[in-house]
């Protein structure tokens, strides 16, 4: 099985090749109701988070959405 590194909020993370973003949350734990995901600087919407595939030495961030104002 082929793999990739990339980072996650600064911590080196080994993924197999081809996997989503989704997949990549889901393995993490990441509780997906309240997050962003920025990939590359970008923001990604969750829309295109099961159809996007990790690329190797991808930087993700992962921010938590808060409400209020």
């Amino acid at each position: 099985m082929n793999e990739i590194r990339i980072s996650v909020n600064g911590l080196p993370v080994t993924l197999p090749t081809g996997i989503s973003l989704l997949a990549m949350l889901t393995a993490q734990s990441i509780n997906l109701d309240s997050v962003a995901l920025v990939r590359g600087g970008e923001l990604v919407p969750k829309s295109q988070w099961a159809v996007t595939e990790c690329e190797a030495d991808d930087v993700v961030e992962i921010f938590g959405v808060v409400a209020g104002g």
